[in-house]
């Protein structure tokens, strides 16, 4: 889908890139075939360039500061390394409140950084990764570790599933959407909610309540394997209403 994406050219938007697409330029290529000789397209023939060799050097940076935010799911088949992430904090406020847990689901295995014994290497392992994946955390997560974590350097290519859910119809928070989904969680961990993972916490703070922390920390791992799933079904969605094929 990147190689078919215009949106990221200036004083573009859905319309003139739709208008392109149907007029047979459907692909970067066809762009500078059609228009590369053009004095009036050399800054987007420009930009098209910069774009393919962003592309062939997987340089995730590159899209994550062109492509609008709500198109970023477009980049998802091209970046192999996607940090699926969630957190825990002790409330909602981010004056006073403060990050307890981040899940990073990696694709096949999950790792959980906790206040107060690990979560300094959060912010190793995160450079590793290409491209960040949460629910709401372009209003929640992601403005969390900036301010508790700003050595992390979380990646700025984005896809947050609940705006990209949304736009196909489908909202609601992460648990009622992941029941559509028949995903389903362990049972002792059903029906939780972000309330009860600061009741936890708490628990754990105040009387070293092991049993607590690794239900929280298990809770929280659950929030984030799911969003995979919810990504690859968002992605082949969009890509079908576009009708480019």
């Amino acid at each position: 889908m990147l190689e078919n994406t215009f949106i990221h050219l200036p004083k573009f938007g859905e319309k003139k890139e739709r208008a392109l697409w149907e007029n047979g330029v459907k692909n970067w290529n066809d762009y500078i075939d059609n228009f590369s000789n053009s004095q009036d397209h050399i800054e987007h023939c420009a930009i098209i360039h910069a774009s393919r060799e962003a592309l062939a050097n997987k340089n995730a940076e590159y899209f994550g500061n062109t492509l609008p935010r709500r198109e970023a799911w477009r980049a998802f088949p091209y970046f192999n390394k996607i940090a699926y992430l969630d957190i825990e904090t002790t409330g909602i406020s981010k004056h006073r409140d403060y990050t307890t847990v981040i899940g990073l689901f990696d694709g096949s295995k999950t790792h959980s950084y906790v206040h107060g014994k690990n979560l300094d290497q959060f912010v190793e392992d995160i450079k590793e990764y290409e491209m960040v994946v949460t629910f709401n955390g372009s209003l929640f997560d992601i403005p969390f570790i900036r301010r508790d974590i700003p050595q992390a350097k979380v990646p700025s290519l984005h896809v947050d599933t609940r705006f990209l859910l949304s736009s196909l119809g489908v909202r609601g928070g992460l648990k009622k959407i992941e029941a559509q989904f028949g995903l389903e969680r362990e049972d002792d961990l059903k029906g939780m909610n972000g309330y009860d993972a600061v009741i936890l916490w708490k628990k754990y703070k105040k009387n070293n309540d092991l049993e607590a922390l690794d239900k929280l920390v298990r809770y929280n791992a659950a929030d984030v394997e799911n969003l995979k799933t919810l990504l690859e079904w968002g992605y082949k969605e969009k890509r079908k209403n576009i009708k480019l094929d």
